[in-house]
């Protein structure tokens, strides 16, 4: 292949298989007349975009990737009005028109996202005749002889948002198509990727087919990846091991603590207990990760087993830069939890709480009209009178333009101090300005090292939550198309991270997350009420102590409830924590206004709880006779 205008270099992390080198062997022949683009289709982390992003290294070309999504406009490609130094509206060439002049390698990531007449508009490019128009600047832009153009897509239909495109605009691209990674070369990769031993490898991988047998063998497993993927086994080899029991702990706390229904959980840690030949104690092991300072912070918190547990599945997969996906029912403690850690480690907890109407600038910034102009006045005013004070000059009652012209004056004055001369002229050009590109929420976060918490993630619209993948990869950066080629490539600062919490999809109309994006997370599933001890030790301490004798009625009605309508799950939402913990409060404010305690207990479970209750089993159309045995 004819190099670049760049520096080569190899990059030494990136593992040659035999199945690598037959698709980067057919990727070379594709891309050595350097004239066609080159679509990849193929499974989520089969290597797409990181072979491309190899060659590119080897051959001495910038690599560039625009992640797609279903509200990309064509401006992301192109260019937008933005603010420039003087701040007023200037247009500014976006990513792919940069990436025409200088000859740069771009990939559109995700491309059957993207809307079918954004991607039309690139006709004229993926065509012989390889120019682009731009309507704002009516300028016909034609390709440096080095650029190409790649595009990569997961297969329609098989995962969410992704569609088929049309045989004219496919027509115009090189296809090719990549296959999951082979099994057997899987413990080559993760061996010499993470650094770890070959036998702890294989084990890996015989856990990841012996689970996958498991999902063939019985209908509990529905889904290729329900188990694990190949990014699960790569988040396993790279958190430390000492031994097989502490690689099996790995394993399990990744793989078994995300399933929902006990008898996949008791099926996954057979499994790795079968593999690595070891008897797994997780409360035992739990309990010797616990973090004793965490769990002495003050506050209306009570340290349950199942808090302490996701306290420290957290602060586990937050030590390795993991992004964490919370998933469980309403009142589960999801967010608190996150609050707690925060707290702890002295981080501000940035919070989103993400609806269907969230857009992609409510978490990444947007251009704005300038604010507190006035401010900007005073603060300007002030300035120039410090300064035309320090060299004498004369300006009593000089309103703000009359200042401006006495400063014009006396700007060069060299007895100004520098510095304060810099502020003055900064301030005159935001003054002047009409707008400004203000960051959003995680920007700000990406940019301070602050932890990002995206609450209820599953409401928001698939086309906003695919801008972020590249911020869920390793790599954890993010291009701001919409701010123009300058500063707009932002990598996470040292202890960013990434939180997002949701219900389960069913309830209430919530989804689930596609498979693409979900599989970027280490997820965790937090139950509502698995253990009813825990429920008693809250309803105790919650309880006033004169009304603390109620407690065992309350646990035992609640469980047999959840029982008894769940299905004989006490973890399927039929009662939650919150309903409890209204009851508990009913009670309680009923014994302060001097009511009897069998009366107040009385009125706390017939007006508050069962009357609740009721309205389910009506919405349940479950028998008249279970309200009377209520």
């Amino acid at each position: 292949m004819k190099c670049g205008p760049g520096e080569r270099f190899e990059d030494t992390g990136y593992i040659m298989t035999a199945s690598v080198k037959k698709n980067l062997l057919n990727l070379v022949r594709a891309t050595s007349g350097r004239r066609f683009p080159v679509l990849i289709q193929g499974p989520t982390s089969a290597g797409k975009t990181s072979m491309i992003n190899y060659l590119a290294k080897m051959t001495g070309h910038k690599f560039v990737r625009i992640n797609n999504h279903e509200h990309t406009d064509l401006q992301e490609y192109l260019g937008t009005y933005v603010s420039d130094d003087s701040g007023k509206l200037a247009f500014k060439e976006g990513v792919l028109v940069e990436a025409l002049r200088k000859g740069h390698w771009i990939v559109l990531d995700e491309l059957n996202l993207a809307p079918t007449d954004v991607l039309e508009a690139l006709n004229r490019l993926l065509d012989d005749n390889r120019e682009l128009f731009i309507p704002e600047t009516q300028e016909v832009v034609r390709p440096h002889p080095e650029f190409m153009l790649f595009a990569t897509q997961n297969p329609p239909g098989l995962y969410g948002g992704r569609k088929v495109l049309s045989k004219a605009f496919r027509n115009r691209f090189l296809e090719l198509h990549f296959d999951d990674i082979p099994a057997n070369e899987l413990e080559e990769i993760i061996a010499r990727r993470c650094t770890i031993a070959p036998s702890y490898a294989k084990k890996i991988i015989e856990v990841y087919k012996e689970l996958s047998v498991q999902r063939q063998s019985t209908r509990l497993f529905e889904q290729k990846n329900s188990f694990a993927t190949l990014r699960d086994l790569f988040r396993w080899a790279q958190r430390e091991a000492v031994g097989y029991e502490q690689l099996a702990s790995n394993g399990y706390m990744l793989l078994a603590e995300r399933v929902r229904r006990p008898e996949e959980k008791v099926i996954v840690k057979q499994v790795i207990e079968k593999i690595m030949r070891v008897k797994l104690d997780m409360d035992a092991y739990y309990e010797s990760l616990e973090i004793p300072e965490l769990l002495q912070l003050q506050g209306n918190i009570i340290w349950t087993k199942a808090m302490r547990r996701l306290a420290v599945l957290v602060t586990t997969s937050m030590k390795h830069n993991e992004p964490l996906l919370l998933v469980g029912e309403t009142g589960c403690g999801k967010t608190t939890v996150c609050q707690l850690i925060a707290e702890f480690y002295q981080k501000e907890l940035i919070i989103v709480n993400a609806h269907q109407n969230t857009e992609t600038g409510d978490l990444l910034g947007a251009q704005r009209p300038i604010r507190n102009r006035s401010e900007l006045q005073s603060n300007l005013k002030e300035s120039i009178e410090v300064a035309l004070s320090s060299i004498g000059v004369s300006f009593d009652g000089s309103s703000v333009d009359e200042l401006l012209s006495l400063w014009k004056t006396n700007s060069e004055n060299t007895d100004i101090d520098a510095e304060l001369k810099n502020k003055i002229e900064h301030l005159i050009t935001e003054s002047h300005a009409l707008f400004e590109w203000c960051d959003g929420p995680l920007v700000n976060a990406l940019k301070s090292g602050d932890y990002f918490l995206l609450d209820e993630i599953s409401l928001a619209d698939d086309s906003v939550l695919e801008r972020l993948n590249s911020v869920l990869e390793p790599e954890r950066s993010l291009l701001l198309a919409e701010k123009g080629t300058q500063n707009s490539f932002i990598t996470a600062t040292d202890g960013f991270q990434f939180l997002a919490t949701m219900n389960p999809g069913g309830d209430y109309g919530k989804k689930e997350l596609s498979p693409a994006l979900r599989n970027r997370f280490t997820e965790i599933w937090v139950p509502s009420m698995e253990d009813f001890d825990d429920v008693r030790q809250i309803v105790s301490a919650r309880l006033e102590k004169d009304v603390v004798s109620t407690c065992d009625a309350i646990v035992k009605f609640s469980e047999w409830y959840a029982l008894r309508l769940g299905g004989g799950s006490t973890s399927n939402g039929v009662i939650s924590l919150r309903d409890i913990l209204a009851w508990v409060q009913f009670i309680n404010s009923a014994y302060s206004n001097d009511v009897p305690r069998d009366v107040a207990l009385l009125h706390g479970a017939s007006m508050v709880f069962i009357d609740a209750l009721v309205v389910r089993i009506l919405r349940c159309r479950s028998s008249p006779s279970i309200h009377s045995k209520i």
